[in-house]
């Protein structure tokens, strides 16, 4: 009793501490009602319901995520659930539940997918890292005939009755400026063996070093060419209030190279999103870029978001499974 005491007061002081209301994952209910916000094209913030018909309750909280049913105006005209949406803030009771951050098949309503949202309280640690310049079986359990759940990258060739398989949402990378044989290295890696110009250097590197892994090694699947934000008719970008597109970065200049997704939440010039890792780099410097969303096209695979990255205003600096964080007004090229 004394234990269950003394983690109670400290799960209320974690989230009291926040001017965003929290919703900690153990209170969440099958039957919550809910919406969450998202960008489906422009700069108008759209609002989609959800209801959650299940909770995925593993051991420790990596595993921890809150099943629910998506549907309105924004997921029909998405097509489901698109890539770009993940870090989507979703919420229970008017209080912040978590991230939209992933997408699950189960084809019984395919107007109202399945979407798995990440816990709010691993989010509020990076959160309180960037603040401090830092950086037994479980199971499912819900209304659903679901008898296991398995976590895949890619959807399976079949589907096993009782089983609800689970993909990333994943983000679309954008680029614009590389040719086409440049956007293959960065799409599938670098192997120095390839290339005989390089066969001296090959000999001399350690085995890890040999080869440069592409960002499909990562699960990203979408690449999308679009126009560098400058040459675009200017429009208003949206600031990172929850809900909001945002960009990170990997290369900024005349070429210009870097994922889409949205914001969960921000306090003061710190902000997280995704609820899923980026490229799982732990402390990283990318680039905080505003982003805007041109519009959600369904595809016959997963539908996706396609915009355009504008400029730098920032850097992201944990790229954590939980999601991302980043600290607005810090550029990353000024940090030793």
């Amino acid at each position: 009793m004394r234990n269950a005491f003394i983690l109670a007061v400290i799960l209320a002081a974690t989230t009291e501490m926040w001017a965003q209301e929290i919703l900690p994952f153990g209170d969440v209910e099958v039957g919550m009602k809910g919406y969450g916000l998202t960008v489906v094209a422009g700069d108008e913030i759209s609002r989609f319901e959800v209801e959650v018909v299940g909770i995925i309750d593993e051991p420790g909280v990596e595993n921890d995520f809150i099943v629910v049913r998506a549907y309105g105006d924004a997921v029909e005209r998405s097509g489901g659930i698109a890539q770009g949406m993940s870090g989507s803030p979703v919420y229970l009771e008017g209080k912040l539940a978590g991230a939209l951050s992933r997408t699950a098949l189960w084809a019984a309503e395919p107007e109202r997918p399945l979407g798995l949202v990440t816990p709010i309280e691993p989010m509020l640690e990076i959160l309180e890292e960037l603040e401090q310049g830092l950086y037994s079986e479980g199971g499912f359990h819900g209304s659903l005939p679901i008898e296991r759940v398995e976590f895949v990258e890619k959807a399976p060739t079949t589907l096993a009755d009782g089983v609800l398989y689970v993909m990333p949402v994943s983000v679309p990378v954008i680029y614009s400026g590389f040719s086409s044989r440049a956007l293959g290295f960065l799409r599938e890696g670098l192997d120095f063996q390839d290339f005989s110009a390089f066969g001296y250097l090959w000999a001399f590197l350690p085995p890890w070093k040999r080869e440069v892994a592409g960002l499909g090694s990562y699960g990203i699947t979408r690449f999308l060419q679009t126009p560098i934000g400058g040459e675009q008719t200017p429009s208003r970008t949206l600031d990172f209030v929850p809900g909001a597109p945002v960009g990170v970065g990997l290369v900024d200049g005349d070429l210009r190279l870097g994922a889409l997704g949205t914001v969960t939440l921000r306090e003061g010039d710190n902000l997280v999103a995704f609820g899923h890792p980026f490229l799982f780099s732990g402390r990283s410097r990318y680039f905080l870029t505003k982003a805007r969303i041109i519009d959600t096209f369904a595809a016959l695979d997963a539908p996706f978001k396609l915009g355009v990255l504008e400029e730098t205003v920032g850097g992201i600096y944990a790229d954590r499974w939980a999601g991302i964080g980043g600290v607005v007004g810090l550029d990353p090229r000024g940090v030793d």
